[in-house]
């Protein structure tokens, strides 16, 4: 599945805000909720009504992505509550690939076409 850059950079940095307020052995179930939540929001921002049945469908998930984000994140003894390795669970498990954002496209060529004015 296609997502843009810019909802990884939410993803991690929501989660690294969130993770700086639980205690140091946070519970997997509210942060795959928080996982949840931050996806819902975005898909609600972005019009993308099914994201995550999208996802659940792309990655070919037994249950629903909150649960299999909670089970694979508490059956691993060596997770660590990250926003970028919960990031990179999350593209594992959905088999998400990141794309940039168009804006940023735009800007780029913005920049190029400064350069070359010069």
């Amino acid at each position: 599945m296609l997502l843009p850059q810019s909802l990884r950079d939410l993803i991690v940095d929501e989660l690294d805000e969130f993770l700086k307020a639980l205690p140091d052995d946070p519970d997997a179930e509210a942060v795959a909720n928080y996982v949840v939540e931050v996806l819902e929001s975005w898909a609600d921002e972005a019009a993308h009504d099914d994201l995550l049945i999208d996802l659940e469908e792309e990655g070919a998930l037994d249950s629903p992505l909150i649960e299999a984000l909670e089970t694979e994140m508490s059956s691993n003894d060596e997770f660590e509550f990250t926003g970028e390795e919960i990031a990179v669970l999350l593209e594992r498990m959905c088999e998400i690939e990141w794309e940039e954002d168009d804006d940023e496209d735009e800007d780029d060529e913005e920049e190029d076409d400064d350069e070359d004015d010069l």
